[in-house]
């Protein structure tokens, strides 16, 4: 049943209809607590529904389960950025890159913090970074797509 309802919840994604995907991934929580993907699903759903509370206990619920993606610790960072707790922000953006040093997404959030903060040589260094990364990786902005639906080992 749980197949079921992933797919469920990807048709919604594609569709842009992100309370179905919420609603969806709520259902498939309440059957598997421990399944990790589908709070990470859950929370970029609430996210793009500008739930932004919402999604950090969705990312937060996820990093209890698995405190070793950086994903996820950008993506929540990117949530404390929209509620304009830049602080926790941060740590979320270091903590991503601490994981994974070549994560260009985190260093692109780190750069938005250091923006706010009026840290431009800063803010100019980690756009750099987050960039020459991309080019290495040959990764485009919107490649990640689709990473809300896989459950890494």
């Amino acid at each position: 049943m749980k197949e079921g309802l992933i797919d469920k919840a990807k048709v919604a994604f594609v569709k842009g209809d992100y309370k179905e995907a919420e609603a969806v991934f709520s259902e498939i929580i309440a059957e598997e607590p421990e399944l990790k993907m589908a709070y990470q699903s859950r929370g970029t759903a609430r996210f793009q529904l500008k739930d932004y509370k919402g999604a950090v206990e969705d990312y937060t619920a996820y990093i209890r389960i698995d405190e070793r993606n950086e994903r996820v610790y950008c993506l929540r960072g990117c949530a404390y950025l929209e509620m304009k707790l830049e602080e926790l922000a941060m740590d979320d953006f270091n903590r991503s890159i601490e994981l994974n040093e070549f994560y260009p997404n985190a260093y692109f959030g780190r750069s938005e913090v250091f923006a706010r903060a009026g840290e431009r040589n800063l803010a100019q260094q980690d756009l750099d970074k987050g960039t020459a990364i991309q080019r290495q990786l040959g990764q485009s902005l919107f490649q990640n797509q689709g990473i809300m639906f896989q459950d890494p080992a």
